[in-house]
């Protein structure tokens, strides 16, 4: 006879009875207490270490479920149960690896039923074994294809294996068959989103929740939706409506905290931070998101520090590999920044911000070649950018002779950057259609009139053989970088409207008209590039020279201030508004004998144009890949000259060294 049916004297009968009722109703530490007072009068009962072990479970104390689980199978081996509940310790512990074993014996002890399979595959899935998993749900699908949990799961294996097209497909066939079914409605906007398509993540969601409204796990993923989009503001409103009725939402306060510190709302966003720190000391995700905020206020050493706490409290979180990596880059430390990507990627190997952040840093290295493959992740990195491969990305081949579908990226400065790429391009291919900000369209029509330019959000029709970001046609052009050419501009301003801005500004006199640009609004880094007017009045006194703001954005007030300063007038034409149309702000640009500027879209234009130009560059968070390292010329731009920070936020030294070569420049 087997020890758990060994006869017990009464006393023991009605404990056992009062135990085991407390367990059913849900009152699991008394039914502890109850069972571990009964283990010395029956230490061989099996089926009492098996409750025990099952008690332990719902209190989360894995380590002595684990211990009492393995008791009960000396007692009684094979015992379904007892085998199952092992296997359900290990996966709430978090050990998903550990409880496989257990879920495929008891699928071989139940027969595999739909039941023990089901449990065997999720198992399978959360250990990260893809195959066998999606092996298991095809299983189970095939003897019954009304299991709808299956479709989810399997679609589940096949996005998290670089297969979303595959895992669309699949929640598809299970919404055709069970129209609604929450968890695949909800799955198939995850994989929408893994594959760039954010507007139909929308629909989806939206659509959802017109029949669930209140569903919190949509209305997050509707939110991230838009957050993907760039569309922060809206994004920002759902995470704070979550909030105020789910307070205790630490991930969806963490994805406000990231919308906040995108739109440079640091003081707010370092606040929730702390407050959720406070009331998780341990929780990593937590503490290297304040680590982004100090590195965005430029405390690189206290963010670096904030990352690394993170590793240690958990060594397989890729997001503080990926940001330490980020804030390592800033302060110059490029190995010790490319170490942390492959840390990242060892982790998650598929992680497009880790990807693209290390081809960035090559970049920043000039290892052109090496780097271009890997920043052709950025499109899966940064929020809102566009793709518009229409899923069939280019693979790679030569361009000569094909009907070319190409489109600019991120903000001006960079779209203005990459269009170095289009004339050889366009002298390559049969025919080049260029899709680019509505501000460019003017100003690349006159400059490319062999392409067809199309306003980025405009329907774009034709017959095209290869669809790609003009980015990545530059590990075909620029592989390194002796292969950027020594152009003298090229794009092509207004000529006739340039004469007349220059007559203007001269008016009358000989003077030379040297163009000033101070501020930078990239973003939450334009600040570490940004400098004040003011900071330019050391060499506003050069005489000979009319000084011309070319800044855009309000600044009547600022110039005013610094002129009656000086006593030196700043020409301010308010005729030019570089935010709408740039083909008068080239044209203004182009009018200049030199430019200085920070690193804003200023230089690129002045650079694009062929027009000398002096550009201030940071050093740490604001600095671009472009610049390169310890280089006072650009490769990008062959009238450039860079006068460096060589301390972090300490503009003194370039300014005094630009002061010195404008007195010579006017002077010769």
């Amino acid at each position: 006879m087997a020890p758990s049916s060994t006869p017990m004297p009464q006393a023991f009968d009605a404990a056992y009875r009062d135990a085991t009722a407390a367990h059913q109703a849900g009152r699991f530490a008394q039914a502890v207490a109850g069972y571990e007072a009964l283990l010395p009068m029956a230490p061989e009962h099996a089926q009492l270490r098996y409750l025990l072990g099952a008690a332990y479970v719902e209190l989360s104390r894995f380590t002595d479920a684990v211990t009492a689980l393995e008791q009960a199978l000396r007692l009684r081996p094979r015992h379904l149960p007892t085998v199952e509940m092992m296997g359900s310790a290990w996966l709430r512990a978090q050990a998903p690896e550990k409880s496989v074993a257990y879920f495929r014996e008891a699928d071989m002890l139940a027969g595999s039923t739909a039941e023990t399979t089901d449990r065997l595959a999720n198992a399978l899935r959360l250990a990260g074994q893809y195959p066998e998993a999606s092996a298991a749900y095809r299983s189970l699908l095939a003897r019954d294809p009304s299991q709808h949990k299956a479709y989810v799961g399997l679609a589940l294996c096949l996005a998290a294996s670089g297969d979303a097209a595959g895992a669309e497909h699949i929640l598809r066939v299970c919404l055709q068959r069970h129209a609604g079914y929450g968890s695949a409605v909800l799955t198939l906007a995850s994989v929408l989103g893994q594959m760039e398509r954010f507007t139909e993540a929308e629909q989806v969601l939206r659509d959802y929740l017109a029949g669930d409204p209140s569903n919190l796990g949509a209305r997050r993923l509707l939110a991230n939706a838009l957050h993907k989009q760039g569309r922060l503001v809206d994004a920002e409103d759902i995470y704070r409506d979550i909030l105020r009725t789910n307070p205790d939402e630490t991930q969806t306060s963490l994805q406000l905290t990231e919308a906040l510190l995108e739109r440079s709302q640091l003081d707010e966003a370092e606040l929730i931070l702390r407050e959720l720190k406070r009331a998780a000391p341990g929780h990593a995700d937590v503490i290297t998101t304040l680590g982004r905020a100090l590195e965005l206020r430029g405390d690189l050493d206290g963010a670096i520090a904030l990352h690394s706490e993170a590793i240690a409290r958990d060594p397989r979180n890729a997001n503080a590999y990926l940001n330490r990596g980020s804030a390592k880059r800033f302060s110059g430390d490029f190995e010790a920044a490319l170490a942390d990507y492959d840390a990242a990627l060892a982790l998650k190997p598929h992680f497009p911000p880790a990807i693209a952040n290390r081809g960035l840093t090559l970049l920043i290295l000039g290892r052109l070649r090496e780097a271009w493959p890997s920043y052709r992740a950025r499109i899966r990195a940064v929020h809102g950018a566009p793709d518009l491969t229409s899923g069939k990305p280019w693979d790679g081949s030569p361009l000569a002779g094909k009907r070319v579908l190409v489109w600019l990226e991120y903000g001006l400065g960079d779209e203005i950057l990459f269009a170095n790429l289009l004339p050889e391009l366009i002298d390559t291919t049969a025919h080049c259609t260029i899709v680019c900000s509505p501000r460019l369209c003017r100003l690349f029509e006159r400059s490319f009139p062999r392409a067809r330019i199309v306003a980025m959000g405009s329907a774009i029709d034709g017959d095209f053989d290869v669809r790609l970001p003009l980015t990545d046609a530059a590990q075909l052009l620029r592989p390194t970088v002796a292969s950027l050419p020594r152009h003298r501009g090229y794009i092509v301003p207004d000529s006739t409207l340039v004469q007349e801005m220059r007559a203007r500004y001269q008016n009358g006199t000989n003077a030379r008209l040297v163009g000033l640009s101070w501020r930078s609004a990239a973003g939450p880094t334009g600040r570490f590039k940004s400098l004040q007017l003011a900071q330019f009045a050391k060499f506003l006194d050069v005489p000979d020279l009319n000084f011309v703001s070319l800044q855009y954005g309000d600044c009547t007030d600022e110039i005013a201030q610094v002129s009656a300063m000086t006593r030196r007038s700043i020409i301010h034409d308010t005729r030019v508004d570089s935010s709408g149309d740039l083909d008068a702000f080239a044209a203004q640009t182009a009018a200049m004998d030199l430019v200085i500027s920070v690193s804003n879209t200023t230089v690129h234009v002045a650079g694009a144009l062929g027009r000398p130009v002096w550009a201030l560059v940071p050093t740490g968070p604001g600095a671009h890949w472009y610049w390169f390292m310890n280089r006072t010329d650009s490769p990008w731009y062959p009238s450039a000259r860079l006068f460096r920070q060589d301390r972090r936020g300490d503009w003194e030294k370039p300014l005094d060294d630009i002061t010195a070569e404008l007195a010579k420049w006017a002077h010769p």
